[in-house]
This record gives C-alpha cells, structure tokens and sequence, in this order.
C-alpha cells in the first residue's frame, strides 16, 4: 500500500486516505544551501492534512486496478490500511511511512508530521540530485564594481556626487603631479648650472705634458689642461689679480713641479704666494690652449724627488713633475 501511496504522489498533487488524512505535495523550487556547499534541483514537499478524509475514489481505484480486484474489495483494503494507521499512533504515538514520512503525537493528541527528503516526487527533476558546489573567491575590484552597481541603482544621486568627487579628486592629482615634475626640472637645470660653474672655478692636477718655446735665455712653459685638485685655502685673504707673464728662468737643467692649475686666475696666485710664504720659488702662467693657470715650482734637478715629496706633505698631495733637467738653449 506504501508504495503504491508513492506511485501516486508522483503523478497527484493529493493523495487521500479516506478516514484517516491527505498528503499534500507543494512544489519547492531550487535552493542552494550554502551550509552543506550545495546545490538542490525543484522538488515536491510532501505534507499532511488531517482534516481532508472523505474519498475521492483515487486511492480505491488505483488498488482496484493494481491489485485486479472489484472496487467494493479495494475499498475493504484501503479502510484496513487507514485503521493500521490509526490504531499505530494510539498505542506507539508513531508511525513511519517510507520515503514519505514520519507521523507522531504531541502533548495535546495532535498528529504532527515530518516529511522525509529522500525521494523527489517532481517528475521535472526525475533523475537530479544534489550538486556540491565550491564557493566562488571573488575578486576585490569585482565585489567592488557589484557594489556600485547595486549602489547606482538604489542611490543615483549619490552615485552622481561620488562620480564628482572622484573626477575633482583626479583632476588634484593630475595638477600636483604636474607641478611636482616642473619643479624637479627646474631644480635639476638649477643644480645643472651650479655643477658647471662649480667645474670651471675647481682645480685640476692631472699630468699632461705641453711644450716649451724658447727664445734666448727666456724660458716660457705653456701648460696643458689639467684636472682640478682641491687646495690647502689655510689663508683667508684675498689677493688681487696680478698680470700673468709667461714663466722666465734663466736657470738652465731645471725641473719644475706643478702644484695647481686653475680657471681662477686669483686661486693660483694665492697658492703661489702660500708656496713662496714657504721658501718656495714659485711661477703662475696661463696655457693659450685651454686658458689654465698653472703654478710651478723650480727646483733642482739633483733633489727633484726629495722636493716633490716634501712639496707633497707641505702644499700638496697631488702635486707632480712637469719638467726635468729642463734644457731652454
């Protein structure tokens, strides 16, 4: 009888049992329970009405024609059925039906029933079943887009200051950057400038050898472009610019030492007056090639390397020979 109670569940919307109750099937659309991960096709949800009792032949003749008997016999069954059903749950206060339902009594002598889920009587969803599902990792800019969205729709006015104030804060950006970079090329240029002028007032002590013209007993040393080397500036004054002569020895197997070359003709003659301050015999002359000053020392070609050392520690480190034995005839 149970199963035949299924069968017809399938195909009815209502199935009676006369004297004792109607199931009811409600149609339940498709769910997704996101405690389980999954996914639930439509279904029938089977329910239980104690008040719908009188026959509307449905269950009879379905027993009649089942079991090939008269309609008055399948009658007879059915009310058996219906009195099992009902003596059941006046003596356990149960009764399970299976894959339909569990029926039991309450406190006050009520039926209460509890539908089981194991079989969908929905002939649309005949063959589904559950689907696991995993949850969808989203990524920020789309949670964010579907959050506008949803925002452009319910508030467009509020969309609309946002927008404004989005586009006034992008324009802010635009003319701070801008500036920002104008400034960085003006400083850049500004320290360009400096550099170039800081380059042409600096000294240079590089070795590089130049020639010597002669003229008589008049000795005239053209120096060539030199790197700049820094200088001991212990003396504060100021010198003025003295005339520069070409450098005139008469002195013969000479040798010359070179303690500074300068674009400032005012720098080499205060290493020259700090040098002869020092015992030094000291030359300043200016190199038509490139416009150098450079200053020399003379020497003699016997201790050339013991003056150079001591020249070293006294004026410079980075001094150098620039002529020896120099012969002018």
């Amino acid at each position: 009888m149970v199963e035949l109670i299924q069968q017809l569940l399938l195909k009815n919307n209502c199935v009676i049992i006369p004297n004792f109750g109607a199931f009811i099937g409600n149609y339940n659309p498709s769910e997704i329970r996101l405690m389980e991960n999954k996914i639930f096709p439509p279904s029938k949800i089977i329910a239980f009405n104690r008040s719908l009792q009188n026959n509307d032949g449905l269950l009879i003749n379905a027993v009649a024609h089942q079991f090939a008997v008269s309609y008055h016999d399948a009658e007879m069954e059915v009310t058996s059925f219906a009195k099992q059903c009902n003596d059941s749950l006046a003596h356990n206060k149960s009764l399970i039906l299976k894959e339909i339902g569990r029926f039991s009594l309450d406190a006050e002598n009520k039926i209460q029933f509890q539908p089981y889920y194991s079989k969908n009587y929905l002939l649309d969803s005949f063959g589904l079943s559950a689907m696991q599902i995993q949850p969808i990792q989203r990524l920020k800019d789309a949670e964010a887009d579907i959050k506008e969205t949803y925002q452009r729709i319910l508030h467009p006015e509020r969309m609309e200051d946002a927008v404004a104030t989005k586009q006034a804060a992008s324009k802010a950006a635009y003319w701070f950057t801008a500036i920002l970079a104008v400034s960085f090329l003006g400083a850049s240029l500004f320290m360009n400038l400096q550099k170039s002028e800081t380059y042409q007032n600096q000294s240079s002590l590089l070795p590089a050898f130049s020639t010597i013209k002669s003229e008589g007993n008049i000795q005239e040393v053209i120096p060539a472009a030199t790197e700049q080397s820094p200088i001991n500036t212990t003396s504060p004054q100021i010198l003025k610019a003295a005339v520069v002569a070409p450098v005139k020895s008469v002195f013969k197997n000479k040798s010359y030492i070179v303690i500074g070359a300068f674009f400032d003709e005012i720098r080499a003659n205060k290493l020259k007056a700090e040098a002869e301050a020092k015992g030094y015999i000291v030359n300043v002359a200016k190199e038509d090639s490139n416009g150098l000053f450079r200053t020399t020392v003379l020497v003699e070609n016997e201790d050339v390397e013991n003056s150079l050392q001591k020249i070293k520690s006294e004026i410079n480190q980075r001094a150098w020979i620039y002529c020896i034995k120099c012969n002018l005839n």
